[in-house]
Order: structure tokens, then C-alpha cells, then sequence
């Protein structure tokens, strides 16, 4: 009896730091998007400051960097998947092994 406690005290512990480790993982990304943001809204003020607003190149640097911004967008948004794909793998295992405690 003492033994599964172990066990499972063991299995909860484990579970937390994987737990933890995708939390983590998770707000990387979303730090991550928020500078991105931060530094394309950066970028841009810089060059409105530099080139005449009305200059046709301005337009199509505008445009690029919103497609990189999308394309970045797709990435992270493809990577929180991931994460929660392995999230609930890792809860899936967590109870199929509590269960098998039992």
C-alpha cells in the first residue's frame, strides 16, 4: 500500500513538471508573438518617420511584413497545437497510469 502511494506521489510529481514545462513552453511563444508585434509596430514607425507616407514603396514594405507577420502567426499558432496535442497526450498517460495504480 505504502508502495503505490510512492507510486503515485511519483507519477503526480512527474506530471506537474511536465505540466510546468509546457506552460512554459507556451508563454516562450507568446512572448515571443507579443515582441514580434512589438518590434514590426517599431519598425514601421521608424520608416514612416524616414520615407514620405505616400511613397509606393512604403505600401509594399507594409504589405511584406504583414505577410511575415502572418506567416509567423501560422508557425506559432501550429506550435501551440503541438503543445497541446502533448498536453493531452501527457494527461492521457497520467491517468492510464493512475489507473493502472489502482
Amino acid at each position: 500500500m505504502e508502495d503505490k502511494r510512492r507510486q503515485r506521489a511519483l507519477l503526480e510529481e512527474n506530471y506537474d513538471d511536465d505540466k510546468r514545462k509546457l506552460n512554459r513552453q507556451k508563454e516562450a511563444i507568446f512572448e515571443k508573438e507579443n515582441e514580434f508585434k512589438r518590434e514590426r509596430s517599431r519598425l514601421m514607425e521608424r520608416v514612416y518617420s524616414i520615407i514620405p507616407q505616400s511613397a509606393h514603396e512604403l505600401h509594399i514594405l507594409d504589405n511584406r511584413l504583414y505577410k511575415l507577420h502572418d506567416e509567423f502567426l501560422t508557425e506559432t499558432k501550429r506550435a501551440h497545437r503541438k503543445l497541446e496535442d502533448e498536453e493531452r497526450e501527457l494527461n492521457s498517460n497520467f491517468n492510464t497510469a493512475l489507473n493502472n495504480l489502482i
